[in-house]
């Protein structure tokens, strides 16, 4: 986490100005951005998730490793063939950092799934107001000019359909 505040703090000016700059495109453009931006925010949660749960099998994976082997031990009682395998939980982006080199791709090939299930399942669309008008309660239901009536084949005025147990 410090390395992030660190980085908020050396970056604040930039920052800083994108938000200015952005935040009106965002505000006149919000019907198209704000579920860009939500979809965008969606997905780093199931990334974030993705990334929590193979640190977690690294170190599960590890631990058995170490503790199912049966040959001798070192001067701190692990074994001497004991694993160095590790994962960062925070600078995620140095890939060096992971000990089987392989991991970070996995991770990254388990986020293209989670995008192209995401996309399957979950399809960004932008919601529209739909064409229908809300009913209004305690409003006239019957006679000329009531909102809520429909004129039947008889020439009567009745309730329009699905105002039942309302």
């Amino acid at each position: 986490m410090e390395a992030v505040l660190t980085h908020l703090q050396d970056n604040a000016l930039i920052y800083s100005v994108a938000t200015v700059i952005l935040a009106p495109i965002i505000y006149f453009t919000r019907k198209y951005s704000v579920p860009t931006i939500l979809y965008c925010v969606e997905f780093l949660i199931y990334a974030g998730i993705v990334h929590v749960v193979m640190h977690v099998l690294v170190r599960v994976t590890r631990w058995f490793k170490e503790s199912s082997s049966m040959r001798a031990l070192d001067s701190a009682g692990r074994p001497e063939d004991a694993p160095e395998w590790s994962t960062p939980l925070i600078e995620f982006w140095n890939t060096a950092a992971y000990d089987p080199n392989w991991v970070w791709k996995a991770e990254l090939a388990s986020l293209v799934i989670v995008l192209i299930l995401m996309w399957r399942y979950r399809p960004m669309k932008i919601q529209r107001k739909s064409g229908r008008k809300t009913q209004e309660y305690g409003a006239k239901k019957s006679g000329p000019g009531a909102k809520g009536a429909a004129r039947g084949k008889a020439g009567g005025y009745k309730a329009s359909r699905g105002t039942r147990g309302r």
